[in-house]
């Protein structure tokens, strides 16, 4: 993005129009211009979504300012160019009737936008002869988002490649569980179980979602070919710049989850996934053996908030995903972590490969690893295997071939 900012502002070119497509569960249509966005950028935009939905589109999903995340943030393109630019979003290549619109309205659309950009430059500047527009028009680039529960894509945030800031995390609000200590503390150990269904996904992780979902509890991504790539972190071992360097290789985004000491330790690490896109999970600060259960519910609160403050007061990131030590909750520790408004992922895949002195064979483990693949799959894997740092770029390869999208857990 930053080249082709350059290449148009060296033009000094009247406007810039950066036209995308994605993938994700939302569909339809939508712009994104400028926070602070001027009357001409306004009317560029309105101009090229009024265009666009007189051709027709799914849905019209209207003109915004700044990115997903926030109103006062800005994508790349728009907080770079120096002139009124726009970020046109043409609909979700994994929805049929959005690809069925684009693909019959092509030319109709291109001249939608060509008109709007005249007709704008017309109301700003007099007769329209003698304009110097760039248009960024590399419509077939894909890139994947994901859809807030509004139906709003998330698709821009990877689009347009970065914002004007850094990643910041985000910031949820879930509903809070009243008598938090009425419920049940009974300690409950996870594991995803042996039985599988018709689509290989756990059945034990089938039915805890179902169960224990109202808790924002995840055991189980959606029924859908996505594969949610997690490593716990809780030291160091090595392995993690290995890691880091396969993701981005790949073009692949994980979730990390961290312990406070961890971050403590491993600074420039945690910085480094922040500032390759990754999500950062909480993990805890003292990560207690006997589980979060076995505690008290301030000590619980604790263990969440303060390992949250840390990396927002260190960091500037505000983490949102929670995975409990050891797999070990109970009805009474979910409450908590919901009402500290965050989500808990447990995992509907993990294997034995967290003891450094007794790693799985490559072969075994890349086998395994393939083998239960499913449908909305949450891998666990611990960054201190040196097994799992050797075959990750083998086994993304592999779920990508099988037809999956390899993601983070949001």
């Amino acid at each position: 993005m930053s080249e082709r900012c350059d290449i148009a502002n060296e033009a000094e070119a009247d406007y810039y129009v950066s036209l995308h497509r994605n993938t994700g569960e939302g569909y339809g249509v939508e712009t994104w211009v400028y926070s602070g966005a001027n009357e001409e950028t306004m009317g560029l935009a309105g101009n090229i979504q009024q265009g666009l939905a007189g051709v027709g589109v799914q849905r019209d999903r209207d003109v915004k300012k700044g990115t997903q995340k926030s109103s006062s943030k800005d994508y790349y393109v728009n907080s770079h160019s120096h002139m009124p630019s726009c970020i046109v979003e043409m609909g979700f290549m994994n929805n049929a009737k959005d690809n069925q619109l684009f693909d019959d309205n092509k030319e109709a659309y291109a001249a939608a936008i060509g008109d709007a950009i005249i007709a704008t430059y017309k109301t700003y500047h007099g007769d329209g002869t003698g304009g110097n527009t760039e248009a960024d028009t590399s419509i077939g680039d894909t890139t994947t988002g994901d859809t807030d529960t509004d139906g709003t894509s998330g698709s821009t945030e990877d689009s347009t490649a970065t914002e004007d800031t850094k990643n910041v995390g985000e910031v949820i609000t879930n509903q809070q569980i009243a008598n938090v200590e009425a419920l049940d503390g009974t300690c409950q150990n996870w594991g995803q179980g042996v039985n599988f269904d018709e689509e290989n996904r756990p059945i034990g992780a089938v039915s805890y979602q179902e169960k224990y979902g109202d808790y924002q509890a995840n055991f189980i991504g959606a029924d859908e070919k996505k594969i949610y790539l997690t490593f716990d972190e809780g030291y160091e071992y090595g392995c993690t710049p290995q890691i880091l360097d396969t993701l981005k290789e790949k073009g692949v985004k994980a979730t990390f989850f961290v312990t406070e000491p961890y971050a403590k330790a491993q600074p420039e690490l945690v910085q480094r996934m922040i500032d390759e896109g990754h999500e950062i999970g909480n993990h805890s600060v003292t990560h207690p053996s006997e589980g979060l259960p076995s505690q008290s519910l301030e000590q619980q609160k604790n263990e969440v908030m303060e390992n949250h403050q840390y990396i927002k007061d260190n960091f500037g990131y505000d983490m949102h995903l929670f995975r409990f030590p050891a797999g070990k909750f109970s009805d009474r520790s979910l409450a908590v972590v919901n009402n500290c408004n965050y989500k808990s992922v447990f995992w509907s895949f993990a294997y034995k490969d967290y003891d450094v002195n007794n790693q799985p064979g490559e072969s075994e483990a890349l086998q395994k690893l393939k083998d239960r693949m499913h449908p909305g799959a949450i891998y666990l894997l611990h960054a201190e295997s040196a097994t799992n740092t050797a075959i990750l770029g083998r086994f993304i390869d592999a779920a990508q071939a099988a037809g999956y999208e390899v993601v983070a857990f949001q």
